[in-house]
């Protein structure tokens, strides 16, 4: 659960902000830090101190580090290996004229397979360095990084965010294929960054652009060139669930969800069972900060005061992601203070986000009856832990998990022990799918291995629906266009520059005077004017134009259909037709869309309307919305206009200063930017032999 960032500006101050905003990141790790950053000759200069980024990497370290175009940072929290200067990261490797600097959040559970293939067997080598190593080995078999990346990442099972320097002026960005640990893209004025929240991001001056996508390597030079590959067996996404309920910042915007409006939506769900459980508090009382979220919801469900009972001290710092439980214990020791002026003889809720060691719970519900509480409940936003985490939190041993004595008890048993262990006078937690949907989503799209869920590595991984046919060579591609064809271009020119490993078959167009025919006769590229002739809304006429078009994709048999620009709705017979060829047909749209039919979209600077239609980024500048961007979504039969399963979605931010030319051209650069990387992410899948064509694939 480290915290990482990686930035690459032309203004040379990159080390700099790398510290402000590892500093942004803090909460993520505090027993260690270090930055990593990179001449233009490429030689790599390292520093890391133990402590908090103050401590660790000060004014002078970095002014005698100097001035770089490239930087990367980490701040520990230690799963394995002790709290030591010499386990702290970045960590450089090299191999003959290869080298490289590594930054790892997560953790290789086995890595038994790492230490057979570079014959490294010392225990002290640790999972970050088996990576490093294994990529500096396969370096010189592949014509390039991203390639040899590609290629060794496959091998290392478990959950990894990896930021690589590496001595050739390049900074690499890589997210495991569960997705587990959150990782995003901002954009810097003159450059970009990679960091584990986009808080780092509002540190930093920097905007907001997307998620990484689970499997996904991010490459950025100094000169603010950036691209993207994908590695791996795609799998179903499993993002972290104690992220959302405890680690990250409140304030992040993590896979599309504000943490903190999840943390209060589960208090919601919390106060419910409350409720049902016929418990009828006097006043809730939270346990700053983690747990002040959710027991904001679960006043707000039972109309009760917040009472300010337990004051935390600023100075201890997060106890569970301190190292050792000896350690934790002299933490919470002096972490708290209970104010008992309000609580006198009333019967209180204490709510806090999760209990894992039950360590802070125990001594905090004593000292609650000691100042004269009457009752003292404890509600939990989540699940009770019941299996130690070996992907990146430090609950490695099952002794020190309480609840894990009861796993195969009811709920209620679970509860009822807890509470005679900890002295409550009940015991409420919030189960798994009542937390997941508070944090967005079914249960499957997390990782909830510590709360009694699949483990990613050992567990056995959802099978996707297979194609009948398999794609050996290159993957074919039918465009569908109506007008200028500049995206088209962005394609056309990523498979001939060897970036998009697919072929253009043909490029259909529902106008014979669009130019997009030809700019694709300019690259000799079959092209196909198919003119509607009628009006829109005579349902015969566009059934025999639609005819007309099977006919076509019968003839090219594309493994992608894409609509780029193209002004035709299609109908809901003709996707299905189009569906039981396997074929499936992706469209992008110049704004940020839901999956359903939802009116409001949320971003990471709040709720906004979405915009349908061909206009999105005029109608974006009319109404003021300070956020949109660029959707690349499925068309599946059943969904109404600009409607369904996303595949990647961009962030753009307004600033007050735009233009309305300023604002199209911004969207327009984010757009030339991510559609071929959404692009080159459906074809790996396609490649992967899966069919997604019915949509169901979880992107």
């Amino acid at each position: 659960m480290c915290g990482v960032i990686g930035v690459a500006t032309t203004s040379n101050l990159a080390p700099y902000l790398v510290r402000r905003g590892l500093a942004a990141l803090q909460h993520r790790g505090q027993e260690s830090a270090g930055i990593s950053i990179e001449e233009e000759s490429g030689k790599i200069l390292t520093h890391k101190g133990m402590g908090l980024v103050p401590q660790a990497i000060t004014e002078d370290s970095l002014n005698k580090l100097g001035l770089a175009k490239l930087a990367m940072g980490h701040t520990r929290y230690g799963t394995s290996g002790a709290s030591t200067l010499e386990n702290a990261h970045p960590i450089e490797v090299g191999s003959g004229k290869y080298k490289l600097s590594i930054i790892h959040n997560g953790n290789i559970p086995d890595v038994t397979n790492l230490r057979q293939e570079l014959d490294d067997w010392d225990e002290d080598v640790s999972d970050t360095i088996l990576m490093a190593k294994l990529a500096l080995k396969n370096r010189p078999k592949f014509s390039s990084w991203e390639e040899a990346l590609v290629h060794t990442l496959p091998q290392c099972h478990g959950s990894y965010n990896l930021i690589f320097l590496t001595n050739d002026n390049t900074l690499f960005g890589i997210r495991d294929p569960f997705g587990i640990w959150s990782f995003s893209l901002g954009k810097l004025e003159d450059g970009w960054v990679i960091a584990s929240e986009s808080v780092a991001f509002d540190a930093i001056g920097a905007d907001f652009v997307r998620d990484l996508a689970p499997g996904e390597v991010i490459k950025i030079t100094p000169d603010g060139k950036i691209d993207s590959y994908f590695f791996g067996a795609p799998t179903h996404p499993q993002h972290s669930l104690f992220e959302y309920v405890y680690f990250a910042r409140p304030d992040s915007f993590v896979n599309g969800k504000r943490v903190m409006t999840g943390r209060v939506d589960s208090g919601k769900l919390l106060g419910k069972r409350i409720r049902k459980k016929g418990i009828k508090p006097d006043g809730v009382v939270p346990v700053f900060e983690s747990g002040y979220p959710a027991a904001k919801g679960v006043a707000e469900e039972l109309k009760l005061p917040m009472i300010d009972a337990i004051i935390t001290s600023n100075y201890v710092g997060r106890t569970f992601i301190q190292p050792g439980q000896e350690n934790r214990i002299k933490a919470v020791n002096g972490k708290h203070n209970i104010v008992g002026d309000d609580i006198l003889g009333k019967k209180i809720v204490v709510v806090d986000d999760s209990a894992i060691r039950m360590t802070t719970s125990k001594a905090l519900i004593q000292e609650l009856k000691d100042a004269g509480a009457k009752e003292v409940y404890l509600g939990i936003a989540s699940p009770p832990v019941v299996s130690q985490c070996d992907m990146g939190i430090d609950m490695r041993n099952k002794k020190d998990l309480p609840a894990s004595d009861f796993i195969d008890s009811s709920f209620e048993i679970i509860e009822r022990n807890i509470a005679d262990m900890i002295g409550a006078d009940e015991m409420i937690y919030l189960p798994i799918d009542e937390t997941t949907e508070a944090m967005g989503n079914k249960k499957e799209y997390f990782y909830w291995y510590p709360f009694g869920g699949p483990h990613p590595v050992r567990s056995k991984q959802q099978v996707f629906k297979k194609l009948k046919k398999k794609i050996t060579g290159d993957p074919k591609v039918c465009v569908f266009i109506s007008g200028n064809g500049s995206n088209l271009q962005r394609i056309i020119d990523g498979i001939e520059s060897g970036n998009i490993k697919a072929k253009i078959a043909s490029v259909i167009s529902n106008k014979s005077d669009a130019f997009g025919l030809t700019r694709a006769k300019n690259h000799k590229i079959d092209t196909v004017s198919l003119p509607f002739e009628g009006n829109l809304k005579d349902k015969i006429a566009r059934k025999k134009y639609e005819e007309k078009l099977l006919k076509e994709i019968e003839r090219i048999k594309p493994d992608l259909i894409l609509l780029s620009g193209w002004m035709f709705v299609l109908s809901d017979d003709f996707v299905k037709k189009v569906q039981e060829m396997q074929i499936p047909i992706v469209n992008h749209h110049p704004a940020l869309l839901s999956a359903e039919e939802d009116d409001m979209v949320a971003t990471s600077r709040g709720k906004f309307p979405v915009i349908r239609g061909h206009h999105g980024i005029a109608d974006a500048f009319k109404k003021n919305i300070p956020v949109s961007g660029i959707t690349i979504h499925q068309v599946l039969p059943g969904n109404n206009f600009d409607v369904g399963p996303i595949v990647m979605k961009a962030e753009v931010r307004r600033h007050k200063d735009d233009t309305l030319e300023s604002w199209e051209k911004k969207n327009r650069e984010i757009e030339y930017l991510v559609l071929p990387v959404a692009v080159k992410r459906v074809l790996h899948v396609l490649k992967s032999g899966i069919d997604v064509s019915d949509g169901k694939f979880p992107w």
